[in-house]
């Protein structure tokens, strides 16, 4: 039964129904206001991503960039590396939704997602037409014509989703930011314009029934406690439209983790020293555990691997809850003698700490010495030249569909016949300000237009060697009191 369908036989019963029982009636109405108060959760419960899930991420600039979505690939790498999962980047800068419905079946249908995720907003709004914090008449129709036709697209593009059988999770758009003390222009409304296309998404999805994810919301809240402190600071970026990729982006890429409301634990290995036995173990396998003349060793093959934490994500790590919801690698031992231990991972050291701590438990996750980390960091190095790639066959697709090449009678194939194209459309840029942007990107394109088959295959060479290198060993520990 859909939620819709059940409200109505809700409200049926408590105000239609003149025969029910009055106490009856009473606690379905109680159990009404309650549903209504948590209709916004049930919306947001996002599926997780199965074995073999095909996934689009779609979107403009902000999707285009790749690093909210390789973040969320690369978790997956390392706490499921039991399933193998295909991402495909499907951003465009500077798109629209009318523009994705263009695009839609050469450039998104052709992959065959299981799964879409679709962000866009942003280019939507209209940012010019906000211009002053007292927006004239003729300033606010456009802005409500700018919103209308944002909702009608996304209400199409929406249908083309059900039509190729590919279920949709819905994004509301990334903040602009137009609260903080910055020296770029301030489209100020801009902001207030997202939060309408953030409350017609959350609409969507919890009438369609499909996955949503807050970006809106939670990118607004951690804006205004930054603020409170430095007016100048920002969880977007200096431009007030681009996240930042170590922090807005990885913001925003913890949101979508925690809408599919992913495990806490990469492992967790409890320990008894005095009886040399397991006392509990947790997304992993231990064994052989020894305790003789003051070393306590064990065996441990664990089915996850720790998220990286680089410094890069570091001022991200300080806003969001991230390492103590979703990455525990947690190691316990109980029953040690008094003194300091120093632990060691296939005979590496990886650190040390008192008897009461290691009792209590250490996240592992976050030591850059235990070997599980630096096999992390190697499939993370993988990972992100994957999507660097993918990002430059988007800069690419940027040209071919921007330009108009996708829609001309040319052929395609020939350096030349493009070349020819791309000229008469950049002397239409003559004299304007973006002049050297178009010229850029145009150069670029001929470059990569010869080398996108060869990029494809990095990327499929890449994918394979991800999913060999991201499937967890098993290690020998052992604990021995400090001299």
């Amino acid at each position: 039964m859909r939620w819709v369908d059940l409200l109505r036989w809700l409200w049926s019963l408590c105000w239609g129904n003149r025969r029910a029982d009055r106490e009856m009636r009473c606690w379905i109405r109680l159990g009404l206001v309650l549903l209504l108060l948590n209709l916004r959760l049930f919306a947001e419960q996002v599926p997780r991503f199965e074995d073999g899930e095909r996934i689009c991420f779609v979107g403009d600039s902000i999707t285009h960039g790749g690093a909210y979505h390789s973040y969320v690939y690369l978790y997956y790498l390392t706490r499921f590396p039991e399933r193998e999962i295909r991402v495909w980047n499907r951003g465009i800068s500077g798109n629209q939704a009318s523009h994705v419905l263009r695009r839609f079946d050469e450039d998104i249908a052709s992959v065959k997602p299981s799964v879409s995720t679709v962000m866009l907003g942003m280019n939507d709004v209209g940012r010019s037409l906000y211009e002053a914090e007292g927006n004239d008449e003729e300033s606010k129709r456009n802005q409500q014509l700018a919103l209308d036709r944002y909702i009608k697209n996304m209400r199409m593009l929406l249908v083309k989703f059900d039509a190729i059988g590919s279920e949709t999770i819905l994004i509301t758009p990334s903040i602009y930011d137009q609260t903080a003390d910055l020296p770029t222009h301030n489209h100020y409304g801009v902001n207030d314009g997202l939060g309408r296309c953030a409350d017609f998404i959350r609409s969507m999805a919890l009438k369609r029934e499909d996955g949503l994810v807050d970006f809106y919301g939670l990118m607004g809240d951690l804006n205004v406690e930054l603020q409170q402190e430095d007016p100048s600071a920002t969880v977007v970026g200096p431009d007030r439209v681009h996240p930042q990729a170590g922090l807005g982006h990885f913001i925003m890429a913890y949101q979508f983790l925690k809408a599919q409301g992913v495990p806490r634990l990469v492992s967790k290995m409890v320990i008894d020293a005095e009886s040399a036995v397991v006392a509990q173990n947790e997304n992993c396998r231990v064994t052989d555990v020894e305790f003789a003349c003051g070393v306590l060793s064990f065996s441990a093959h664990e089915f996850a691997l720790p998220f990286p934490q680089s410094d890069s994500i570091k001022e991200a790590l300080a806003l969001v809850p991230f390492e103590q919801e979703m990455n525990q690698q947690i190691l316990s031992v109980r029953n040690l003698p008094a003194g300091e231990y120093l632990l060691c991972i296939d005979d590496v050291e990886v650190g040390s700490w008192s008897a009461f701590r290691l009792a209590a438990g250490v996240n592992l996750a976050v030591n850059r010495n235990t070997p599980q980390y630096r096999q992390a960091l190697r499939i993370q190095k993988l990972s992100e030249k994957q999507s660097a790639l993918q990002s430059q066959l988007r800069s690419a697709a940027f040209v071919f569909y921007g330009s108009g090449l996708s829609e001309s009678d040319i052929n395609r194939d020939s350096r030349e016949a493009v070349q020819a194209f791309l000229a008469r459309k950049l002397k239409l840029h003559e004299g304007q300000s973006h002049y050297g942007y178009f010229k850029k990107n145009y150069e670029a394109y001929l470059e990569l237009m010869v080398k996108e088959k060869q990029i494809g295959e990095e990327i499929e060479a890449l994918h394979i060697e991800l999913n060999t290198l991201n499937k967890p060993e098993p290690h020998r520990f052992s604990l021995r009191a400090r001299q």
